[in-house]
């Protein structure tokens, strides 16, 4: 993204706009987790998807079964991925902003999380402003394994909890939605945009990021947005 297509307001809203990042932690072994290269969840994940799929063949589901089972494994993970980026990733503004404050006020190669005044901001930069205030950096646009991973133990079991034996087929829809998600923000941000639907998602996934931070949560689909109102109108 070229200065030139960059709104008049945009540098209030990153610290840089460049394929790079910042220094998190002080500590060396948390520093180098919380890089992750974008190929990462499609090793850990696709195999579980067909693991699942075996179970769920094994159980005896016709494919029409497997197939509607995935689908509302992947509509429902369309919710969770915009409740939780609005409701979780994202605090009031002036969080947002002092957060960013004393991001771009440090030294290079100084430590982010121990530099933030309370925990409130510590925590948004930790899950969610690190990106904000680095959109392009390709090693940070992923969950971490060690945050997904233990995230995917605790919905396979509510999932076994609340449906049982449809669980195999419907958490396959819940991880290859979070797949889609993950392909769809690194693309998003790291490819040219080169079909329409490439770029209506690159426009109204940038307006989230460089105009209003408040609109467009929905990063693999606008479904949810739409629903709640919370879509981006053009120019906004």
């Amino acid at each position: 993204m070229t200065v030139a297509t960059q709104p008049r307001e945009a540098k209030r809203r990153y610290v840089s706009n460049d394929d790079e990042t910042c220094r998190m932690f002080s500590n060396d072994l948390f520093e180098r987790l919380s890089h992750v290269h974008p190929a990462v969840p499609h090793l850990i994940f696709l195999p579980v998807i067909t693991v699942m799929f075996v179970m769920a063949t094994r159980a005896g589901q016709t494919p029409g079964q497997m197939a509607l089972l995935f689908l509302g494994g992947a509509l429902f993970w369309s919710l969770l991925e915009y409740v939780i980026h609005r409701f979780v990733f994202h605090p009031p503004q002036w969080v947002e902003e002092e957060t960013r404050a004393v991001t771009g006020s440090l030294e290079p190669g100084a430590a982010v999380i121990p530099a933030l005044p309370t925990w409130r901001h510590k925590f948004y930069f930790l899950v969610h402003g690190v990106h904000h205030d680095y959109p392009n950096d390709s090693r940070r646009l992923v969950m971490p394994p060690s945050v997904s991973i233990p995230l995917a133990v605790v919905f396979y079991v509510l999932f076994t909890w609340a449906i049982g034996p449809l669980t195999p087929a419907a958490f396959a829809g819940l991880v290859g939605g979070y797949l889609v998600y993950d392909t769809t923000h690194y693309l998003t941000h790291h490819s040219a945009g080169k079909t329409a639907l490439g770029r209506y998602q690159k426009k109204r996934h940038f307006r989230h990021h460089y105009y209003d931070s408040t609109r467009n949560f929905g990063v693999s689909s606008p479904l949810w947005d739409l629903i709640w109102g919370t879509q981006g109108r053009s120019g906004r």
